[in-house]
């Protein structure tokens, strides 16, 4: 089964996201083993040493696109070393503070696996909170198995937060990135006519909102004549070609105007004065090149025309009544005879 954009476009920044972190887990785990090495503390050292050989693994996972499973082992595998490290080495070294980061991550994680279960969202941030008050409770308590240099708990203490912080920076910054490609993604098709890949009605919306001088703008509303009988002559999927084939037309010889399909078989024109042609020559052009365009569908010829209305802007008008009065003269067109260009 071929994989869909969205899918290959999903992966990738999983693939990225998973490869960076684990990257940045293994340096962490090998700067532990630094430090420890140099405060000889050697219970600390064998367990780091064994992490990372285990993250070394863990590339496979992530090789094999298996995210879920990674995802997993990197949890509990930080919430044993913090538990482990916080015990051994004390509260106050700032392990902790890991706990907090995980919340940002699993909910992370949590979009983009496959199975989007949240509830195993709430399950890591419940445990990392009875973790994390439990480490405390403990600490208050309890003396940790080593007594550590100060420079050692300074040092760790200080590279937790600024890890941590930049954690949290990092997973909700590329989550907003993609979320935000994702609403540009799916305003475009919102704004797209499926079938003819042009703008909508709410593509001409929001054209109209955003042209700032509409003065010199001429706004062309046109229709293809007897489009019901090319339907039943030659049946919907011939209608749907020769709709396709209108806006690819249209695009080449128009083709700096604003153009959209307004409903059905009605498209909708913007274009102003290029002191070549004038807006009325341009779009009489058009239509001639309408016409004389031999529609072959299946072996099929169709011949077909449209009928074009078209409206200066008038100061103060909105949208609505724009369209209005290019659609009043364009039904005058068609009363008149068809095949028309009628200002």
């Amino acid at each position: 089964m071929p994989v869909t954009n969205e899918k290959a476009r999903r992966y990738k920044t999983i693939d990225k996201t998973c490869y960076a972190a684990n990257i940045g887990y293994l340096i962490l785990h090998l700067f532990y083993l630094t430090l420890f090495l140099i405060a000889k503390l050697y219970v600390m050292v064998y367990v780091t040493a064994a992490i990372v050989g285990i993250y070394l693994l863990f590339f496979l996972l992530i090789k094999y696109k298996k995210y879920y499973i990674y995802a997993l082992c990197c949890g509990n595998e930080f919430f044993a070393f913090i538990i482990f490290s916080s015990l051994m080495i004390g509260f106050s070294t700032g392990f902790h503070f890991f706990l907090i980061a995980f919340c940002v991550v699993s909910f992370f994680t949590t979009y983009f696996s496959n199975k989007k279960n949240i509830k195993n969202s709430y399950i890591w941030v419940a445990l990392s909170l009875v973790i994390y008050l439990t480490l405390f409770f403990v600490s208050e308590f309890n003396a940790s198995f080593y007594t550590i240099d100060k420079w050692l708990e300074m040092t760790l203490f200080t590279v937790h937060a600024v890890i941590v912080f930049a954690l949290i920076t990092f997973f909700l910054a590329i989550f907003i990135k993609y979320a935000m490609s994702l609403e540009k993604k799916i305003l475009k098709e919102s704004r797209t006519d499926e079938l003819t890949q042009i703008a909508n009605r709410y593509g001409l919306y929001d054209y109209f909102e955003q042209e700032a001088d509409k003065s010199k703008k001429v706004l062309a509303l046109f229709d293809i004549d007897d489009f019901k009988k090319i339907n039943d002559t030659y049946g919907h999927v011939a209608g749907d070609y020769v709709l396709k084939r209108i806006a690819e037309i249209t695009k080449e010889t128009l083709e700096d105007c604003f153009i959209c399909r307004y409903g059905g078989e009605e498209f909708v024109v913007v274009l102003e004065d290029n002191k070549l042609n004038t807006p009325f020559e341009r779009l009489d052009m058009f239509r001639k090149t309408v016409e004389k365009e031999q529609f072959i569908f299946e072996d099929m010829n169709i011949n077909l025309t449209i009928t074009i209305g078209m409206m200066e802007y008038i100061g103060g008008k909105d949208l609505q009544k724009w369209v209005d009065l290019a659609d009043e003269k364009m039904y005058s067109g068609k009363r008149s005879g068809k095949n028309k260009t009628v200002a």
